[in-house]
């Protein structure tokens, strides 16, 4: 009888195990990257860090506000195309690493 009940109680356990949903640890889940476009004017470049800082209207599609933020641009090489002053358009990646400018272009 004893054998018999714990079979039952393994067999159940066991069950309950695999049945559960198998989450990722934490710290190793990747969210998928938000991208929007923006439009703002220039403020500040710094081609060593790959950093412009940008004045930018509200981004619907990240739910931001319009502020003044730096951000890295990658390529580096987009900032070659823009200066100080300019009004421009943008594209902004943002992943767990923060926000990356992926494109710009002058208005």
């Amino acid at each position: 009888m004893k054998t018999i009940v714990l079979l039952i109680v393994a067999s159940l356990t066991a069950t309950s195990v695999v049945a559960q949903t198998i989450k990722p640890m934490p710290g190793t889940a990747t969210k998928a990257a938000k991208t929007g476009n923006g439009s703002g004017i220039v403020k500040a470049l710094d081609p060593k860090t790959a950093k412009v800082t940008i004045q930018h209207g509200p981004i619907a599609a990240l739910a931001w506000p319009g502020m003044t933020m730096a951000f890295v641009a990658n390529p580096p090489t987009l900032l070659r195309s823009v200066k100080v002053g300019q009004r421009i358009d943008f594209t902004v990646q943002v992943t767990a690493a923060g926000p990356t400018i992926t494109a710009i272009k002058q208005r």
